[in-house]
């Protein structure tokens, strides 16, 4: 029976998946374990209890889903908006809900309660954008606290391309099988001279148009048969331009004035605003004479004025809109506006100029702006584009990196799109980590970091799940990185449950843990606080039978003792610092009375909860929250109340090495655990107290318990079959801060 003595010094593998519990041969075992619920496990090697989140207010309607997004416009000033249905409201840093009046200040927004699921947004230095792709790309601005506009971005030039027409009208075919001399017959005057030549489209029917009778009936040919003769309105497409010889006016400047005209009326009322790319130049009609005369606005000379016949020459329009839909992702890339992935276009990146960001005037200038496509064996839609070392387009197929050669910007003339990674992405806006970005797989289960290696000459995509595929399960649906006090990503799953992935490659720490309160998270987001981070969410309640959305934020900073403040700057010695609980409750408020006072109020949003209470420092029996308030069995000056939740490490079964090889399988005993912690207290091993959470003696009863750091011994009794249970839990609101445990086991082989 030989002793054995094992320490697991750190939790940098976090929480292992049951589907490896078999792998004791892999260097990230020792460092794994089997739970890790409610603690944080630090690049150090420790594990800390999470924060607790301070409660700031019910969203508008707890009916309703809401989504979180920061708005950042330095380190110091920074704001989270709580985006609903067609509605805006703004929080500080600091905890507090911008008023207007007695109410929460508010804008409206374009985007219901299915559409906020989808937005994406890219912030400039004083500019929002945001993206869906059944609505006009927004410019959302702050001008004040209270004094924000949410309203269409106003560019001078959306993406265009020559996309035909789109007539109103319904049309009659003489026949829809495929052949020639076909009357198509139109229930308005939408045929005009110059149509010859060009198609009739609706679905997979193609129409040549041969010959013009009149403004509503032409004949052609059916090249590809139509599934019906009747085609509705709205839904078919007279493509490519007017087959007729234009002559423009003039040639230069840029900035004057010409005229465009037509050897055959071809012109339409609806042309204003399009433009003509002739003669190498580009033109924007601006008014419209006569089928066979428009004015417009040169807005790249011509190489000449010469009449350019039928083909040569291009009517082009916008391809934002009702019926091409619009951008779904965008991001802001060497001065330009990048944005992606309308519903008609869905692997086209469209560019801005660069320097001008509402400006997508398509040339062939290096400011210019751009339009690529991703080309790939299938359709990809794409879900998202990042800046990064280059552009990184994340679709629902995979991944491409955009860049140029030379390590020159991307320019209409300098553009290379390769694809990375056949991984494919879903809908959950990426976080950028150092210099990798992490986005979720398409399947939504496995969160995946792609980062450009050199060995590789490319990017390479790593599953960060793969140890912990347990963990994200039910679906990733919102996520965030935080990156101090430690680099964590934290994630809010499908079904309500809150994960984080504390991740740092330089230390090589990839720790998954879960985290429970008693609710669901639904949106997660941060934003910077000074010199650190805060983390912000949406959590649905059931408070008193009702079910209650709140804005509540991770608050790692509180002091029990009432006018315990940092120490004096000037002090001298230096005096030492107080020590810094957090809170560690959730849904939880702060209050201070200077006399002190037994009955406290504010606690409505906890109405008819069982709620746990720090008085003074000192932990409190629970207590039912009635009529918004709770009633301490002794006068506090300084409590903090919310829910409990309750941080637990279990061990892995260890793998020691034997004179018979492994242990595994063996009859093991632990017979004494010994922790290593720090400024902890209340902890348990295995059910029985090591580090008690209360002060016990007659002088001692008002004050809170001096934390422990050290080592603190417990002995466990009892053979089991390779699996010596040893968990570390706590059961009081205080701190916890676990550095190492040292087991001393006694193994039988035999």
């Amino acid at each position: 029976m030989p002793k054995t003595k094992q320490i697991q010094s750190n939790f940098s593998s976090g929480e292992l998946a049951p589907s490896a519990y078999g792998r004791v041969d892999i260097a990230r075992y020792p460092n794994a374990v089997e739970i890790a619920k409610n603690v944080i496990p630090q690049t150090l090697g420790g594990a800390k209890k999470r924060p607790g989140t301070q409660w700031i207010a019910e969203t508008k309607d707890s009916a309703k889903r809401s989504v979180l997004v920061p708005y950042i416009v330095g380190r110091d000033s920074a704001y989270m908006l709580e985006v609903g249905d067609t509605y805006l409201r703004v929080f500080k840093p600091d905890g507090t809900q911008v008023m207007s009046g007695p109410s929460p200040y508010e804008i409206t927004t374009p985007y219901d309660v299915d559409a906020i699921q989808d937005i994406d947004y890219a912030q400039g230095e004083e500019t929002m954008y945001v993206f869906h792709s059944e609505v006009f790309p927004a410019r959302l601005r702050t001008f004040g606290d209270a004094l924000w506009d949410c309203s269409p971005a106003p560019f001078t030039t959306t993406p265009f391309a020559e996309t035909g027409d789109f007539p109103a009208a319904n049309l009659t075919l003489s026949a829809n099988t495929v052949g020639t001399g076909r009357t198509m017959t139109a229930s308005a005057a939408v045929f005009l001279a110059s149509d010859v030549g060009r198609a009739i489209l609706w679905d997979a029917g193609i129409f040549v148009i041969t010959a013009y009778t009149d403004t509503t009936h032409v004949t052609g040919e059916v090249k590809v048969v139509f599934a019906s003769a009747s085609i509705p309105t709205g839904q078919w497409n007279l493509d490519s331009s007017p087959q007729a010889k234009l002559t423009p006016s003039a040639a230069t400047p840029v900035g004057d004035s010409i005229t465009l005209t037509l050897d055959a009326n071809g012109w339409r009322t609806a042309d204003v605003g399009k433009f003509v790319r002739v003669n190498s130049g580009l033109v924007r009609i601006t008014a419209y004479t006569s089928a066979l005369v428009v004015s417009g606005t040169i807005i790249i000379e011509l190489s000449a004025s010469v009449a350019a016949p039928a083909l040569s020459w291009t009517l082009e329009s916008s391809i934002w809109g009702t019926t091409y839909g619009y951008p779904c992702t965008g991001t802001l890339n060497e001065q330009r506006l990048v944005t992606a992935g309308t519903t008609r276009n869905p692997q086209t990146v469209f560019g801005s100029k660069t320097g001008e960001e509402l400006d997508y005037t398509i040339g062939v200038a290096d400011d210019d702006a751009y339009q690529f496509k991703i080309d790939s064996v299938e359709t990809n839609q794409i879900a998202y584009i990042i800046g990064i070392r280059n552009l990184l387009v994340l679709t629902y197929g995979g991944e491409f990196a955009m860049f140029s050669g030379n390590e020159k910007p991307i320019t209409p003339t300098n553009v290379q799109v390769k694809p990375q990674s056949p991984h494919g992405s879903r809908r959950v806006k990426p976080v950028i980590v150092g210099k990798e970005v992490l986005f979720v797989q398409r399947a939504g289960r496995k969160l995946r970091s792609i980062g450009y290696r050199y060995d590789e000459d490319g990017y390479k995509s790593t599953d960060l799940t793969t140890l912990a595929e347990h963990i994200t399960a039910s679906g990733i649906a919102s996520m965030c990185f935080q990156q101090e006090p430690e680099p964590v990503v934290w994630a809010a799953l499908r079904n309500g449950a809150l994960v984080s992935l504390t991740l740092d490659r330089d230390l090589d720490v990839i720790a998954w843990a879960r985290h429970e309160t008693d609710g669901a998270v639904e949106s997660i987001a941060k934003m910077p606080y000074g010199d650190s981070e805060q983390v912000w969410m949406i959590v649905r309640r059931s408070i008193d039978g009702t079910v209650k959305r709140y804005v509540e934020r991770l608050r790692p900073d509180w002091y029990p003792i009432y006018g315990q403040e940092d120490p004096d700057l000037n002090a001298i010695p230096p005096a030492d610092a107080p020590v810094n609980w957090g809170f560690t409750l959730d849904c939880a408020v702060a209050q201070d009375d200077a006399a002190g006072k037994t009955t406290w109020t504010g606690f409505d949003h906890l109405e008819g909860k069982t709620v746990r209470c720090i008085a003074d420092g000192v932990d409190m029996p629970p207590m039912d929250v009635t009529g918004g308030s709770i009633t301490l069995p002794r006068p506090a000056k300084r409590i903090l109340a919310g829910l409990m939740f309750y941080p637990l490490i279990k061990l892995l079964p260890p793998e020691v090495p034997s004179q018979s090889g492994s242990v595994q399988g063996d009859a093991l005993s632990v017979h004494e655990v010994m922790l290593r912690v720090l400024n902890t207290t209340g902890v348990t091993v295995n059910g029985d107290e090591s580090i008690t959470g209360r002060v016990n003696g007659p002088d001692q009863l008002d004050y809170p318990p001096t934390l422990f750091s050290g080592d603190v011994s417990a002995s466990t009794l009892g053979w089991s079959r390779n699996d010596p249970d040893t968990v570390i839990a706590q059961a009081h609101p205080l701190p916890f801060h676990l550095l190492a445990v040292i087991r001393n086991m006694t193994i039988n082989g035999g």
